[in-house]
């Protein structure tokens, strides 16, 4: 009951944290009308969101939930190479106009995703959230190849 508790608080601060990346992500590209200046409006509550998925890591590992750890941490890892070794540490990359949809299609995938977790503990999965976690991928996971393939985002810039 205690773990169930737990995984449940942990689902919902996620879908919330992963919920006010969205909505500052948003009102940054709005209000600015300009794609460079996100990643350093977002970038902490970015990384508290994306970091703390270390836990899922554990979760698994100490059988709170039915995911493989090894198959965890793969996925956990990917996301983390990703923002902590290429976007943190290399600031051209950092204003790239695909760097918002990326994290906009992670807020989308994390919402979905820790939402349906959490509802689940309960029983209480809506069947557009379970169509959303199991369709979303389709329009998402196109959004992703394109930031690694932007041409010049690890050159330094010209003087």
């Amino acid at each position: 009951m205690l773990s169930k508790v737990y995984l449940l608080t942990y689902n919902c601060c996620l879908a919330f944290g992963w919920s006010l990346v969205l909505a500052h992500t948003v009102l940054e590209l709005y209000s600015t009308g300009s794609t460079t200046t996100v990643y350093k409006k977002i970038h902490v509550a970015l990384k508290v969101s994306q970091t703390l998925a270390l836990l899922e890591i554990l979760h698994a590992a100490f059988r709170l939930v039915r995911s493989s750890p090894l198959t965890t941490f793969i996925q956990v890892q990917s996301r983390l190479v990703v923002l902590w070794l290429a976007l943190d540490s290399v600031p051209n990359i950092q204003s790239d106009s695909y760097v918002p949809m990326m994290i906009c299609a992670w807020c989308v995938a994390e919402i979905v995703r820790y939402w349906y977790y959490a509802l689940s503990l309960i029983d209480k999965v809506p069947y557009v959230l379970s169509w959303a976690r199991y369709s979303f991928f389709t329009f998402l996971y196109p959004m992703l190849p394109q930031f690694p393939n932007t041409p010049n985002s690890l050159t330094p810039p010209t003087p």
